[in-house]
């Protein structure tokens, strides 16, 4: 089970995948506030966190039926 600040961001990085690009700043905002509570919570850095979901993220996706956001830069 994953702790609740993994889940806020897996949804933040979704949200900012799937945006349009006039929405892209205030997601990418609130993609980097979820991620600032994540390195409070865990103790790891951004980094450290971004890769270690990356593969998770995948996961995250399925359980929650989600379809795939388009491809990164895209």
């Amino acid at each position: 089970m994953r702790p609740d600040y993994i889940h806020r961001l897996h949804a933040a990085k979704y949200d900012l995948r799937f945006c349009l690009g006039a929405d892209k700043p205030e997601r990418l905002r609130l993609y980097r506030v979820a991620l600032e509570t994540a390195v409070h919570e865990s103790g790891f850095t951004g980094p450290e966190l971004e890769a270690a979901l990356r593969r998770d993220f995948g996961d995250w996706m399925k359980e929650h039926k989600l379809p795939k956001p388009p491809a990164a830069g895209a």
